[in-house]
């Protein structure tokens, strides 16, 4: 038997009723139609597994208010296991519970306009876990997103940002290296006097009091 589009049936046989005839036409047709419907099929499971992968590749769980996972993707679990301590199976990690309850009750309080959900930041190893609230999916359910980025270093150019002079950005930049007043006057070819006066500018211009707050400030701008 051989199908060819656009031609009747053809078979060894000649001899067919007209019935006959009608019947295998309509199989002409339904194998025909089978073929190109398998082709389309086969394209939109290339199309799903390509999904699948991208999907995979994100950082997402799906929870209940209570934190029962619902769904995790490939890398939801892991960067779960690298960032929390081990938990309950099934179960947010009791930090990022915290985080999700008050988070919840920000957009769900009758008494106040809702606010915008707040990432949660947490710090490891010079890289950050950046965490998401997307409000409510369906049933209660809530989507998070995961993402990991890497932390940029402070450099002088991104000191002066925060409105320092070049000076006063270049003594910044060397305290937090951890740096003391002495090692930094003979990075800069200056007194020790020099640099505690550049660091009272600092202190002023950050709103801070000491060496380590106008490191923290200048970290959490940075990356704000």
């Amino acid at each position: 038997m051989i199908l060819k589009q656009g031609t009747p049936l053809i078979c060894a046989r000649r001899n067919f009723t007209e019935c006959e005839q009608c019947i295998l036409n309509l199989l002409r047709q339904y194998l025909m139609q089978t073929d190109e419907n398998t082709i389309e099929f086969k394209k939109e499971q290339q199309k799903l597994t390509q999904l699948k992968q991208v999907f995979d590749s994100m950082g997402l769980l799906v929870v209940t208010p209570e934190g029962q996972l619902q769904l995790m993707t490939q890398r939801g679990e892991q960067l779960l296991k690298q960032y929390f301590p081990p938990c309950t199976p099934h179960s947010l990690p009791e930090p990022l519970q915290h985080w999700l309850n008050h988070q919840i009750s920000l957009f769900t309080s009758k008494d106040k306009v809702p606010c915008p959900c707040l990432q949660l930041r947490i710090e490891q190893a010079g890289k950050q876990l950046l965490v998401s609230l997307i409000n409510c999916l369906f049933e209660e359910q809530y989507l998070l997103l995961l993402e990991e980025q890497k932390l940029q270093s402070l450099s002088i150019a991104s000191l002066e940002l925060l409105g320092l002079i070049p000076r006063e950005a270049e003594v910044l930049f060397w305290v937090a290296k951890d740096k003391s007043n002495v090692a930094i006057a003979k990075v800069l070819n200056c007194s020790k006097g020099t640099v505690q006066k550049h660091l009272e500018h600092i202190y002023e211009k950050l709103d801070v009091q000491t060496r380590t707050a106008a490191v923290v400030v200048a970290l959490k701008r940075y990356r704000s």
